[in-house]
């Protein structure tokens, strides 16, 4: 899996104009409007740059903005402003914060859209960011390279209908790549699974740091998918 990973985040073959070296263009967050402002971000969210510069701004700055603050204020921005997922109770941000904060890193499938968020803010260089995209392009990846076995990463559900294709083709799902002779990683071994090929993969690549491997991921997630469909429908 790392030599497909590989291949992909070098932008190299069927990968052309995606990956690491296209980063900066392909990379926009939010979809919609301006850089949501936080006050421990100083005038980050008012300067000039595109929204790709801010959100490497803020990786660089997040983790003396955690150190420093309050942090199930940071939680909620993080999860909820930033990253856009509102349906959280504030009792489960708070105890996802408790169990970072005492050393005890969640692990389950469940949550982990918003929990990956809070430890990636934590520390980007040790954590990075798992959702319904990150998950849908590491299978993609594998599958447009026509692997008959490889790593089956755990589905999370979403609401973008371009991804939801790709989630329901027939060749797609996590029980038809086990019977194809795919690993299925177990829900609660997904997220560290998905960060050790990612820590693999950066230290074969050196000169990235690992949020940027993740914001590739998150970023191709719609042309990975499309690519995919379109071998598939041709069979």
């Amino acid at each position: 899996m790392i030599d497909n990973l590989l291949y992909y985040f070098s932008g190299e073959g069927p990968f052309t104009g995606l990956g690491l070296p296209n980063l900066s263009r392909n990379y926009v967050w939010p979809k919609k409007g301006k850089f949501p402002s936080y006050s421990h971000l100083g005038s980050l969210s008012d300067e000039g740059g595109s929204n790709y510069e801010k959100n490497i701004a803020l990786k660089t700055h997040s983790p003396k903005i955690w150190a420093n603050g309050d942090k199930q204020e940071i939680a909620n921005w993080v999860v909820s402003t930033w990253g856009g997922i509102r349906t959280n109770k504030a009792s489960t941000l708070a105890k996802y914060v408790d169990d970072i904060v005492s050393g005890n890193i969640p692990s389950d499938l469940k949550g982990v859209a918003s929990y990956s968020k809070i430890l990636s803010f934590m520390d980007p260089h040790t954590f990075a960011i798992y959702d319904a995209r990150v998950a849908i392009s590491l299978n993609a990846i594998q599958l447009i390279l026509g692997n008959q076995t490889g790593t089956a990463f755990n589905y999370l559900s979403g609401r973008n209908t371009a991804l939801e294709k790709f989630r329901k083709h027939p060749s797609t799902p996590i029980r038809e790549l086990s019977s194809r002779g795919w690993h299925r990683t177990h829900p609660k071994d997904c997220y560290a699974l998905y960060l050790c090929k990612l820590n693999e993969a950066k230290a074969a690549l050196q000169s990235y740091a690992l949020y940027e491997l993740e914001m590739a991921l998150f970023a191709d997630a719609e042309i990975l998918s499309a690519m995919y469909l379109n071998i598939a429908n041709k069979r």
